[in-house]
C-alpha cells in the first residue's frame, strides 16, 4: 500500500514537472515568435515515445484567426524526406533497386551526362543529390502557370538544357529540386498510379498520419482546405498556396502531430505492427552519406536518403529544413536518444533568425553534448599544397554561376596552427586540425571539413559543398573584367550626361551616344519588374521580356559604338570606356547571363 502511495506520489509530481517544463517552452517559443516579428507556427517534440504538440500566434494575420495546433500547414523542402521514405518503401519491397539507372526506369528522359558508359545517374544519386544535376531554373519556381496536375515529364522536357550532368554522379553534393521531381515520376512510372496518390495510401495511412496528404490544397478555390494555415510574408502580407513544377520536391499538407508520428517511425526498427515496412538498414544510412569523394576521404558529414548530418549548437543529429512561398519548416532528429522536434512556420522571413527556435527546443529536450574532438598540435605536412584560391564546383544554380565564382570563391590560409577561411559574402571560419586530413570548425564538435586531391587538383569539402583550387591569375582577370566594366559603365553614363547637356550627344560622330542609351535603357524594365508579382519572375512577362531585349542590346550597342570608333580612327577617353564595357559583356555572354531570360 505505501508503496503504490509513493508510487502515486512520483507520477503526479512527475506530471507536474512535465507541465512546468511544457509551459516554458511554450513561453520561450511564444517570445522569439514575437521578438522575429513571425506570424505563428505549429510545433511537436519527441522524447522517447512521449509526443508534444503545441501552436503559438495567428492562422490568418487578415482575419486574425489564432493557430491551432491541430491545423496543417506547409513544409517545403521537407517533403524531400517523405519522398525518400517512399522511395525506400518500393526498394524494401522489392519494386525498386536503389542502384538502378534512372534511364532504365524513364527511358524517355535522357542525361547529357558525359559518365553515363561507367557512371550513369541511378535512383541513389538522385535521393542524395549526387547526381551532378542543376537545382532548378527560375520557371520551374517563380512561375503561376504550373496546375496541380501538370505532367512531371513537363518539367524536364520543355528545356532539356536542366539534364546536364556537371560532376561525376554519385561523388559530389548539390542540392537539387529538379533530382527529387524525377523521384516522383519514379514513383508514377514504377506504381503506374500519380505519387501522390501512391504514397498517401501507401506511405501516409500505414505510418498514421491521418491528417497528412501529397496532394495539391490550399486556403481557397477548388482545392481548399479549411484548416491550412495561411502563408505570410515578412510584413504580415497573406499569400494562398499555389501550384509548383516541382512539386515532388515541397508540396505536401501535415499536422504537427503527423510530423511527430513521422519521426518515431524513422527513429524505430522499420516496423508496423510487427511487419517489415522499412529494412532498418535503409533507415539507418538516412543522414549517413557513404558515397561521396567527402566520405571516401574520411569526413563522415553530409546527405543521404533524405536527411543531412548535421553538427550544430554542440549536439549531432539527422535535420532537413524546408521553405515554400509563405512558410518555413524544420524538422530535427536524435535517432540514438529516441528524441526530435518539428517546427513550421507560416511566415516566410528574410530577416528573422529561424535558428534561435533549434536552440529552444535542443536545450528543453536535454540532448546530449558530445565532446569537442581535441585539436592536434601540428597542421598535416603537405598543407602548404592547400593554401590558395577555390571556387565552387558544382555550383548550385547554373544561371549564377558568374555570381558564385565571383563573391562565393575562398581564400585559405595558414595563421599558426590552424586554417582561416575567407569569403566576400560569408563569415571568416576557422578550422582547427583534428587529425590526418580532417578539420573542424571552432564551434562543432565533429570533423566538418576535409582536405583531400583529386589527382592532382586540391579540394575542400564540408560534405555539402565542395571547392576546388583555382588559378589565381584566372580569378583575378575575373575580378578585373568585372571592375573594368563597372567603371566603363558610370564612365559612359558621365560622358553621356555630359555631351546631353551640352547638346553634343546626338552629333554624326559622336561614338558614345549608342552605349549611353543602351546603359540608361537597362533602367526602363524596373518600374514593370516592381510592379509585377515575385511569383511571376519565370513567366514569359512583359516585364521580363523587356529586361531580355536591354540586356541584349547592351552588347549591341557597345559593338555599333566600337565600329563608329574604327569609321573615325580616333582614339578618345570614350573609346576606353567603350571597350570597357565590350569585353565585360563578351564575359557575362559567355557564362550565359545576358540576355538576361528569367524565363529560360
Amino acid at each position: 500500500m505505501i508503496k503504490l502511495v509513493i508510487l502515486i506520489l512520483l507520477l503526479f509530481l512527475s506530471n507536474i514537472s512535465a507541465a512546468q517544463d511544457n509551459e516554458t517552452l511554450d513561453g520561450k517559443l511564444k517570445k522569439a515568435v514575437t521578438n522575429e516579428n513571425l506570424t505563428g507556427a505549429v510545433w511537436s517534440t519527441i522524447s522517447d515515445d512521449i509526443v508534444t504538440t503545441g501552436a503559438i500566434g495567428l492562422k490568418n494575420a487578415d482575419t486574425k484567426e489564432i493557430l491551432e495546433k491541430n491545423d496543417r500547414v506547409l513544409i517545403g523542402s521537407v517533403t524531400k524526406t517523405l519522398i525518400a521514405t517512399g522511395i525506400l518503401r518500393l526498394v524494401s519491397q522489392g519494386k525498386l533497386d536503389i542502384e538502378s539507372p534512372v534511364y532504365k526506369i524513364l527511358p524517355n528522359i535522357t542525361f547529357d551526362n558525359p559518365w553515363r558508359e561507367d557512371n550513369p545517374v541511378t535512383i541513389r544519386d538522385l535521393l542524395n543529390h549526387t547526381s551532378g544535376i542543376e537545382d532548378s531554373r527560375f520557371w520551374q519556381i517563380f512561375s503561376t502557370k504550373s496546375t496541380s496536375s501538370t505532367p512531371l515529364e513537363y518539367i524536364f522536357s520543355k528545356d532539356p538544357s536542366v539534364l546536364k550532368v556537371r560532376t561525376l554522379p554519385g561523388t559530389r553534393f548539390s542540392y537539387s529540386n529538379m533530382g527529387y521531381s524525377f523521384l516522383g515520376l519514379i514513383i508514377e512510372k514504377t506504381t503506374q498510379e500519380p505519387y501522390e496518390t501512391y504514397l498517401d495510401k501507401n506511405l501516409l495511412v500505414p505510418l498514421g498520419m491521418k491528417n497528412s496528404t501529397f496532394q495539391f490544397t490550399t486556403q481557397k478555390g477548388e482545392h481548399i482546405d479549411q484548416h491550412l494555415a495561411m502563408g505570410h510574408f515578412e510584413n504580415g502580407t497573406t499569400q494562398e498556396n499555389i501550384p509548383m513544377f516541382l512539386r515532388p520536391a515541397g508540396q505536401f499538407t501535415t499536422t504537427a502531430k503527423d510530423m511527430a508520428q513521422f519521426a518515431k517511425f524513422l527513429m524505430s526498427e522499420g516496423t508496423i505492427n510487427g511487419k517489415l515496412f522499412i529494412d532498418k538498414a535503409l533507415l539507418n544510412q538516412m543522414g549517413n552519406p557513404t558515397s561521396t569523394e567527402s566520405y571516401k576521404n574520411g569526413l563522415k558529414s553530409g546527405y543521404q536518403f533524405g536527411l543531412s548530418y548535421r553538427d550544430r549548437y554542440g549536439v549531432v543529429g539527422k535535420f532537413h529544413r524546408g521553405n515554400t512561398i509563405g512558410y518555413r519548416a524544420t524538422f530535427y532528429l536524435f535517432p540514438e536518444q529516441k528524441k526530435g522536434f518539428f517546427i513550421s512556420y507560416n511566415s516566410d522571413s528574410e530577416t528573422a533568425n529561424y535558428e534561435k527556435f533549434n536552440t529552444i527546443f535542443i536545450n528543453h529536450l536535454g540532448i546530449n553534448k558530445p565532446k569537442k574532438l581535441k585539436i592536434k598540435d601540428s597542421l598535416p605536412s603537405n598543407i602548404k599544397d592547400f593554401h590558395g584560391y577555390y571556387k565552387m564546383n558544382p555550383f548550385r544554380f547554373e544561371m549564377f554561376a558568374y555570381l558564385d565564382l565571383l563573391f562565393n570563391s575562398i581564400k585559405v590560409e595558414q595563421e599558426n596552427n590552424k586554417l582561416i577561411v575567407q569569403s566576400i559574402q560569408n563569415e571568416t571560419n576557422s578550422l582547427l586540425p583534428i587529425g590526418s586530413n580532417l578539420f573542424r570548425k571552432e564551434d562543432r564538435v565533429k570533423p566538418s571539413h576535409v582536405f583531400y586531391k583529386n589527382g592532382s587538383v586540391p579540394i575542400i569539402s564540408d560534405g555539402l559543398v565542395t571547392y576546388e583550387k583555382v588559378n589565381i591569375t584566372y580569378l583575378a582577370l575575373m575580378w578585373l573584367s568585372l571592375i573594368l566594366g563597372l567603371t566603363g559603365i558610370f564612365f559612359i553614363l558621365f560622358r553621356g550626361f555630359y555631351l546631353l547637356f551640352k547638346k553634343k550627344l546626338f552629333k554624326n560622330k559622336q561614338i558614345i551616344t549608342f552605349p549611353f542609351l543602351s546603359i540608361l535603357g537597362l533602367l526602363i524594365p524596373f518600374p514593370f519588374l516592381l510592379n509585377q508579382s515575385f511569383l511571376n519572375l519565370g513567366d514569359v512577362t512583359f516585364a521580363n521580356v523587356l529586361l531580355a531585349i536591354v540586356t541584349g542590346f547592351l552588347p549591341i550597342a557597345m559593338i555599333l559604338g566600337s565600329k563608329k570608333i574604327r569609321r573615325n580612327r580616333i582614339l578618345t577617353i570614350d573609346t576606353v570606356g567603350i571597350l570597357f564595357v565590350l569585353q565585360w559583356t563578351i564575359i557575362l555572354i559567355y557564362w550565359s547571363v545576358i540576355p538576361f531570360r528569367l524565363w529560360a
